[in-house]
């Protein structure tokens, strides 16, 4: 192997190579370095949409959700709370009553607007230890105190209903909501005055546009709940990646009328999406690497061909076969790992600038404000290894043909 390369790096450093593959071997690590580069920034990103996705999804809904099939949800809630709240990988049990609702709102500009919602009703004293609320409460989180109390009920909105609705704080909009059984001739129903105390805003729009938050209490009366009812417990565990193992583990021990769900069942097509397009485009972008690395084909072949003398010299001299097809090999893997150290450096830097500086992006389009990043070692050596694959596979046609010449012809002939 050392023979192989000290050829292999003569042929590379020598000046009587034509300026032509000179030229086509730079443009190789060029392409090389320009494939491997953007897939590290491409891959980068991806992952850091992927887990901003996450991170607003679990702080915005409970990682384990307990439910209940019976219509009139919880009813020995003191009781199942603490039985769920008796596993190891239990750190925060909350009750919640999630509803649909109309809100109706705009009343100060004579304009009356609707707009469906999901109502959720809290016990702000709990709700923290199972999801951050506070901390996208506008505009200071103490307002989630003020939901209990006061003569009219007091409700948060998404700041995107709001805007829809033309609510400001201290104004007044109206939940209303079906009761009882749906007929074919009318539908009862039931409205209730709210004040508005603040807005909560995520930057997702999904959840601005349509969540709500009351007080449990006001919503159990609201939504006919009983004393102490709620249709949802929400659970924080130690680890969200291990939410659906300790959600089955709950649900071993709640009554046979209960079950549970995580946060990974409710948006597994989601998560599935973002791996599946990361994939297709890790595939997409090794395409301009592959490309490249057809270039490496071409420069061997032309090497090959402007070295045929001295092979068939260096076999006539006791050269083996194996020893040829791995000058040329050691060339091709020169050249990939050329564009491999510079691409990487490149994506590198270009992942650090973004994380420092950061892209603005639509916040009104995309749920961030910046493109988010983050570097995962396993991405970057994955794009390495398929680098380096790449430069050795191409490389492998030319180079056996070097080794396959008989050197008596060449000698001959030449």
């Amino acid at each position: 192997m050392k023979f192989a390369y000290y050829i292999a790096r003569r042929y590379l450093l020598s000046r009587n190579r034509s300026g032509f593959l000179n030229r086509s071997a730079i443009l190789a690590i060029i392409g090389i370095t320009i494939g491997v580069a953007v897939l590290h920034i491409v891959l980068a990103v991806m992952n850091g949409f992927e887990a901003e996705m996450r991170r607003t999804f679990v702080e915005n809904m409970p990682m384990v959700t307990v439910h209940s099939s019976a219509p009139e949800g919880f009813t020995n809630l003191g009781a199942l709370m603490d039985l769920v709240g008796e596993d190891p990988d239990v750190l925060g049990v909350a009750p919640f009553i999630r509803k649909e609702a109309i809100v109706t709102g705009g009343q100060r500009f004579g304009d009356t607007r609707n707009k469906g919602a999901v109502v959720w009703g809290i016990e702000p004293d709990l709700v923290d230890s199972v999801q951050p609320l506070s901390k996208y409460l506008l505009p200071v989180p103490q307002i989630l105190a003020g939901l209990k109390g006061g003569r009219v009920p007091r409700v948060i909105l998404g700041s995107a209903l709001a805007n829809y609705l033309y609510a400001a704080i201290g104004d007044t909009v109206v939940l209303t909501t079906a009761k009882g059984e749906f007929k074919a001739d009318r539908i009862e129903a039931e409205s209730r005055k709210f004040v508005v105390i603040g807005f909560f805003e995520t930057g997702m729009y999904e959840f601005d546009s349509q969540f709500t938050y009351i007080d449990i209490g006001v919503a159990r009366d609201f939504f006919d709940y009983g004393h102490g009812g709620a249709s949802l417990l929400g659970v924080q565990v130690t680890d969200l990646m291990q939410a659906n193992i300790i959600a089955d583990r709950i649900e071993e021990t709640l009554p046979s009328h209960h079950y549970t769900s995580s946060w990974m069942v409710l948006n597994k097509d989601l998560f599935k999406w973002i791996k599946m397009e990361k994939g297709v485009m890790f595939i997409l972008l090794t395409l301009i690497i592959l490309i490249a690395g057809f270039n490496i084909v071409g420069i061997l072949t032309m090497m090959v061909g402007e070295r045929r003398r001295e092979i068939g010299i260096l076999m006539s001299m006791g050269t083996s076969r194996s020893q040829i097809l791995g000058i040329f090999l050691v060339n091709s893997i020169f050249l990939g790992v050329m564009g491999g150290i510079v691409g990487s450096t490149i994506g590198l830097l270009g992942i650090g600038g973004l994380k420092k500086f950061g892209l603005p992006i639509p916040g009104n389009v995309y749920f961030l404000d910046t493109v988010p990043v983050l570097f995962q070692w396993t991405d970057f050596t994955a794009v390495v290894v398929m680098t380096l694959i790449i430069s050795v596979v191409t490389g492998l046609w030319p180079s056996y043909e070097a080794s396959r010449l008989k050197p008596v012809e060449i000698i001959r002939y030449e």
